[in-house]
């Protein structure tokens, strides 16, 4: 997508700073999509997914003997709503994205050549 939006809007040529905010902003609104489409599955198509889930993880801290009180319970109990859990992946897409955008970046910039107008 960065290579159509450098060839087709930007004529060819695009710097290194607009292909990585490019990217980043590509990975932001992904994210906030995928964010309310998790919610939607966590609140009203498997509402039981995240207990489980947090059954799970209290099992394997038990497996591995790790000490846990009533505050680092309930801690966990507030990440496993649907709201709280979704938007937590929006900002662990974007950092993934940073980080992506600036490897991409430097495959996608393009500077325009001097025989060009």
């Amino acid at each position: 997508m960065s290579i159509r939006f450098r060839d087709m809007e930007c004529g060819g040529s695009i710097k290194y700073g607009k292909a990585f905010s490019f990217i980043v902003l590509t990975f932001f609104f992904a994210a906030l999509i995928s964010s309310i489409v998790k919610y939607v599955y966590f609140q009203f198509i498997n509402p039981t997914y995240l207990d489980e889930l947090l059954n799970e993880s209290l099992k394997a801290i038990q497996i591995m003997k790790i000490p846990i009180d009533n505050a680092s319970y309930d801690q966990m109990a507030k990440v496993m709503k649907p709201a709280t859990f979704s938007l937590q992946y929006i900002w662990m897409n974007v950092i993934v994205g940073s980080i992506l955008g600036l490897i991409m970046a430097a495959f996608v910039k393009k500077e325009k050549s001097i025989f060009e107008e």
